[in-house]
C-alpha cells in the first residue's frame, strides 16, 4: 500500500521537486496545502496547480494562510525568482485549488487516514499549527512530520541565526515541536553542506530528458544566488533532501534525539533555533529526531 503525505509548501522550485520525487518514489500525495513563505502567495497557488498538472495527477491544492500567526514578514524573490523557479510566472491551464482551506484539509485528512498519514513541512510551519491548535487529536492521528527548518549551530539564511521557516512564523513553530508529534527536523546547515556541486549539476544538464530539463531551468536562479551570492559550492536542497529522508531514513547517517524549540520574540534571534544537549534524559518536553548529517545515498534522488 502507497504511503500518504501532504505536503504543505511555498512553492517555489524545491517544494515542487519534492511533490515529484515522492511520486517518482510511490507514495501517494493526498493533498498540497499552500501557506506563506517564499514568493508572492497568488504565485505559490499557481506553482502547486503547475506542478500537478506538470506531474499529470489529481493532487488537490488547498489554500492556506496568506501570512504567519502574529507577526510580518518578508519573502524571498531574490533567491528564487519572483515565479519560484526563476523570474518566468507559471499558471496551470485548467486546474483549480480547493474551496476547502489548508487548515480543514489537514484534519479531514488526518482523520481519513489516521495512522497513515505523513506531513511534509518543508514551509513555515503557520497552517500545520493552526490545524494542531483546532484539533489537539491531530497529532495523535499523524504518523510523523518531517520538518525543513531550522539549523544546528544557529547560522542561519534569513538572518544571522535563523533559518528561514522558522524566522518567518517562530510562533507557529513553536506550537508544532511543543506538540508532542512524532517529528523529524533536517536543519539549514545540513543542506548547505550537501549542495549540489559543478560534476552532479553537469551530469544532470547531460541528461536530457523531460525532468532533467524542468530540474535545470527551475534551478538556475537559485544556482546562481547560492554561488555568487552566498558563496556555496552550488544549490543546496532543503526541501528535497528531508523527502529523501523521508522516503528512505539510511539516506541519514547522523539522526539525534534531541529537545528543540524555537526563541519566537521580536528580536535580534528571532527564529532562532534551541537545541537542549546538555541533559536529554532530564529535560521536560518533547524530544525529536534531528538529522545532523547525509550520507552519499541522498545523491541517487537527484536523478
Amino acid at each position: 500500500m502507497a504511503r500518504k503525505f501532504i505536503i504543505d509548501c511555498d512553492t517555489a522550485e524545491d517544494d515542487i521537486t519534492s511533490f515529484l520525487l515522492l511520486l517518482r518514489y510511490g507514495a501517494e500525495v493526498v493533498g498540497l496545502t499552500v501557506v506563506e513563505g517564499n514568493i508572492s502567495f497568488h504565485q505559490e497557488i499557481n506553482n502547486a496547480l503547475w506542478a500537478v498538472e506538470f506531474a499529470g495527477v489529481d493532487t488537490p491544492v488547498f489554500v492556506g494562510t496568506e501570512r504567519p500567526l502574529i507577526k510580518s514578514f518578508v519573502t524571498v524573490e531574490d533567491v528564487h525568482g519572483k515565479g519560484g523557479i526563476g523570474q518566468e510566472r507559471l499558471a496551470p491551464s485548467k486546474a483549480k485549488p480547493s474551496p476547502k482551506h489548508a487548515v480543514d484539509a489537514m484534519i479531514e485528512l488526518s482523520e481519513r487516514y489516521a495512522g497513515e498519514l505523513e506531513v511534509m513541512a518543508i514551509s513555515p510551519l503557520t497552517n500545520l499549527a493552526m490545524a494542531i491548535l483546532k484539533d489537539k487529536r491531530l497529532v495523535e492521528r499523524l504518523k510523523a512530520i518531517y520538518i525543513m527548518g531550522g539549523t544546528i549551530y544557529g547560522r542561519g539564511n534569513i538572518t544571522p541565526v535563523a533559518e528561514y521557516n522558522f524566522w518567518v512564523d517562530p510562533d507557529a513553530a513553536k506550537v508544532v515541536l511543543n506538540s508532542g508529534a512524532k517529528l523529524i527536523m533536517l536543519p539549514w546547515e545540513v543542506a548547505v553542506s550537501n549542495a549540489i556541486d559543478e560534476s552532479t549539476w553537469a551530469r544532470i544538464q547531460s541528461m536530457n530528458t523531460r525532468m532533467a530539463r524542468y530540474y535545470v531551468e527551475s534551478y538556475k536562479h537559485y544556482r546562481e544566488f547560492a554561488t555568487k551570492r552566498q558563496g556555496m559550492r552550488g544549490h543546496p536542497h532543503p526541501d528535497v533532501l528531508t523527502t529523501a529522508v523521508a522516503i528512505d531514513r539510511s539516506v541519514a547517517t547522523d539522526v539525534r534525539r534531541e529537545r528543540v524549540d524555537v526563541e519566537n520574540c521580536d528580536c535580534l534571534t528571532r527564529g532562532a533555533t534551541v537545541i537542549d544537549y546538555s541533559s536529554p534524559g532530564h529535560v521536560r518536553g518533547y524530544f525529536m529526531g534531528e538529522v545532523k548529517q547525509i550520507g552519499e545515498r541522498w545523491k541517487w534522488f537527484t536523478v
